[in-house]
């Protein structure tokens, strides 16, 4: 019986053996799972995407730190989406936010193979460390964590007990050049594309065996699997969330884990020290909730259904403080994808000066957007309004807002424009 694992080999399988039978299963899956990224991607016209894809970002931070226990309000990660606040002003939840978002988006920007993927997994440790408060940084017994730093002593996680300490550096040594060379690979396209997107599945059960960081692991291996999944030429334009699947299957996510832990089941179980089955069974549990992620937001963008949300909201929910031309601007962003302030009065029928207050009262609320004060305008989501725009992204929650909170969102979008004019 092994107390702590201290050989890389420990770890195999580190892939599914392509003679497999499950093998081929799998390979089905990640064509699936391409297919149907591919599909959102090409259904979404680029300007709504970007505000699609910041929209997943809150859905990443929420998701992934609801699996570590840590219930936010959407409100919350709007404020770290959008607000430049100091430390001292924040709360934990608020800092956990933030932290997770600049860490999602350091890694956007990052490309992976197998001499880049150690050093990613540090600075995205780092990046989200540095956005926390001390308090956060606290392990419980009193001693603090260090940012971007592997771990200096043993951890035990659930009945899985980590490599230890002093031999981690192999063991991420062998992780960077199974799983980088993959990445690599699956530039090549066709099967070497769809083989590396199974082998980011099970890269994933394995980054979370090592547990490299005393803290952190869990949000770190999903912000890298979205980054491996993205190397692979999936969810490039970052349209659908990982996270959310996983959430929503948190227990079936935990057990698969579990699963994948376990040791070989015996001379039909693959050729290394853990069970190739589980790790397979992981890899399914992956890709399937991953294509039903992809499907779901392209249920959610289907232009039709959209529009009569849209509309719904705004004849039915807002019909009281805003003008009914306010859908027809909303909805043209969202069709056409952005259109310059000046075809305001154009589009709704408005005298200027009216289609001038409308344009400005919704880009005030965040329903649409814009790179510069005077720049074109493209659709958003704002977070009060999801529970109408796109139902069930959350958890059953009541986005509607009374008109006081109304107000205090207008005022904030003013203040955060203001700083945005002046480049502050």
């Amino acid at each position: 019986m092994v107390d702590f694992y201290d050989n890389p080999v420990q770890m195999e399988p580190l892939v599914i053996d392509d003679s497999r039978p499950i093998f081929k299963d799998l390979l089905g899956l990640a064509h699936e799972l391409s297919e149907a990224s591919a599909c959102l991607d090409a259904a979404v016209i680029p300007a709504t995407a970007k505000s699609l894809s910041e929209l997943v970002e809150g859905l990443n931070c929420y998701y992934s730190n609801l699996i570590e226990g840590h219930k936010m309000h959407p409100s919350d990660i709007d404020k770290a989406l959008h607000e430049v606040t100091e430390k001292a002003d924040r709360k934990n939840l608020q800092s956990l936010a933030l932290a997770h978002i600049e860490a999602d988006r350091w890694a956007k920007q990052q490309s992976l193979g197998k001499e880049t993927l150690e050093s990613f997994l540090l600075n995205v440790h780092r990046t989200f460390c540095q956005h926390l408060p001390e308090e956060l940084l606290r392990l419980d017994d009193g001693s603090m964590m260090t940012p971007g730093e592997f771990r200096t002593r043993e951890v035990q996680v659930g009945r899985h007990l980590a490599p230890k300490a002093e031999t981690l550096g192999r063991f991420m040594d062998r992780y960077q050049q199974v799983y980088g060379q993959r990445l690599e690979w699956a530039q090549k396209g066709g099967l070497p594309k769809l083989t590396s997107m199974v082998s980011t599945f099970a890269a994933h059960h394995r980054l979370a065996w090592i547990h490299p960081f005393l803290d952190g692991n869990g949000r770190v291996a999903r912000i890298t699997l979205d980054a491996m999944l993205r190397a692979c030429g999936v969810n490039g334009s970052s349209l659908w969330s990982m996270s959310r699947g996983l959430a929503k299957t948190s227990d079936q996510y935990k057990a698969y884990l579990a699963g994948a832990d376990e040791a070989r089941h015996g001379a039909l179980d693959g050729r290394g020290n853990l069970t190739e089955k589980g790790l397979a069974e992981f890899c399914r549990y992956g890709m399937q909730t991953a294509i039903d992620q992809a499907k779901y937001m392209a249920s959610m963008f289907s232009r039709e259904h959209f529009q009569a949300r849209a509309s719904g909201y705004f004849q039915k929910v807002r019909h009281t403080d805003m003008k009914p031309e306010a859908a027809h601007l909303y909805l043209h962003a969202f069709v056409m994808g952005e259109f310059e302030r000046g075809e305001a009065s154009r589009i709704t029928g408005l005298a200027e000066r009216t289609a001038r207050s409308v344009l400005s009262d919704l880009i005030g609320e965040g329903f649409l957007v814009s790179d510069s004060p005077k720049g074109k305008v493209s659709a958003g989501f704002p977070v009060h309004a999801l529970g109408s725009l796109l139902p069930n992204l959350y958890p059953a929650c009541d986005f509607d807002i009374t008109p006081e909170e109304l107000a205090e969102i207008r005022h904030r979008k003013k203040i955060a424009t203001s700083r945005f004019a002046s480049g502050r």
